[in-house]
């Protein structure tokens, strides 16, 4: 029996990624020279999307979703000097109401979520709640919800997610050149070795305990350590649009003509949620932002209800508080995963869902 990675790379299937691959970074190249957001994640997405549509576009093997959540963890990780350590932990109090906030907005949208979509409780409360896709979906199944419609809504989740939130801060007039950050040196040939090892190998112990977003935390946790010995150090611009690529391919895969089709009242829902929780989310980021003291924008990303990894590059992107949104959606990912199951059955007895 062949190896996992070795069945990825076999035959047929390699050309069809190579090619996919291919068409990602001429999406990238292509909103890059026309001045797009976040060129790299959206023009990737785009391309592939249309490739999917055709049905010629591949899957990306497992391994390139973990690579892309690796190399932005080591990135955000650098980060985390002492005095930002310092700035993030000034804000607790904000990232635990924003927590919070964001399981109180689950259980609201829940039952807008059952009516439109017209699925069960359980169903709809999984759907809905702001936690990585991947664990909401296993929570799902394992909780006697529909795996599917919970992974659909998700990915048109993130999708809308990033496609707004990128636009927004391209709108805000925010510096989207701040991914290069060159008052800080590139990261050195040690230090580079260090991470292609260490990283992953501590991503895969986390996985291993069943932590959460593992393959983005564990080379965070690594990087924030060395940062706040004082490494003061980048990664080479060119492994991060590597890594935006591998997202953008990511989520451009979903988008299929099985996806649209299966079951489009699901999709109608969870568009309507994801439009809704956005802007509820500038709302509130709007006081957080006047009451704390930081940009707008940064609140807004630390609020909008998209994944760590994706929230955390458009912000890496445009300079508005890398640690600070990453901070926040860490809390809000861990209090959803160890609520959801808690609130899920709350929910349903109160009848606030039907079961």
């Amino acid at each position: 029996m062949k190896p996992r990675w070795l069945t990825s790379l076999s035959g047929k299937r390699l050309g069809q990624q190579v090619l996919t691959l291919a068409v990602a970074f001429l999406g990238g190249l292509a909103l890059k020279h026309l001045g797009f957001p976040l060129p790299w994640i959206m023009g990737a997405m785009l391309f592939v999307a249309a490739l999917s549509m055709s049905g010629h576009a591949a899957k990306q093997p497992w391994f390139g979703r973990r690579a892309a959540q690796v190399t932005i963890g080591t990135g955000l990780g650098l980060y985390f000097t002492q005095e930002v350590i310092r700035e993030v932990a000034s804000l607790g109090h904000w990232m635990l109401l924003g927590a919070v906030f964001a399981t109180c907005m689950s259980m609201f949208f829940a039952r807008v979520m059952q009516r439109l979509a017209r699925v069960n409780g359980r169903t709809a409360i999984y759907a809905v709640a702001l936690g990585a896709s991947a664990e909401m979906t296993m929570q799902a199944q394992k909780a006697g919800a529909d795996g599917a419609v919970v992974a659909s809504a998700h990915s048109l989740r993130v999708i809308l997610v990033v496609s707004s939130a990128s636009l927004i801060a391209h709108w805000s007039g925010a510096n989207s050149l701040a991914l290069l950050a060159p008052n800080v040196a590139e990261i050195s040939t040690p230090y580079a070795l260090l991470f292609c090892f260490a990283a992953p190998l501590i991503g895969w112990l986390l996985q291993r305990v069943g932590s959460p977003n593992p393959w983005v935390l564990g080379p965070l946790f690594l990087a924030a350590g060395l940062a706040a010995s004082g490494l003061h150090a980048r990664l080479y611009p060119s492994v991060l649009v590597a890594a935006q690529l591998l997202i953008g391919w990511g989520l451009g895969q979903h988008m299929t003509r099985e996806f649209f089709v299966r079951s489009p009242r699901v999709l109608f829902a969870a568009a309507t949620v994801t439009l809704s929780m956005l802007l509820i989310c500038l709302g509130l980021a709007w006081t957080i932002a006047s009451s704390a003291g930081i940009p707008l924008l940064t609140a807004y990303l630390s609020l909008a209800p998209g994944g760590i990894a994706e929230m955390a590059i458009i912000a890496k992107t445009f300079g508005v508080g890398a640690p600070i949104v990453t901070a926040f959606h860490f809390c809000r990912i861990m209090s959803t995963i160890f609520l959801t199951k808690r609130v899920a059955t709350m929910v349903v007895r109160s009848g606030w869902v039907k079961a």
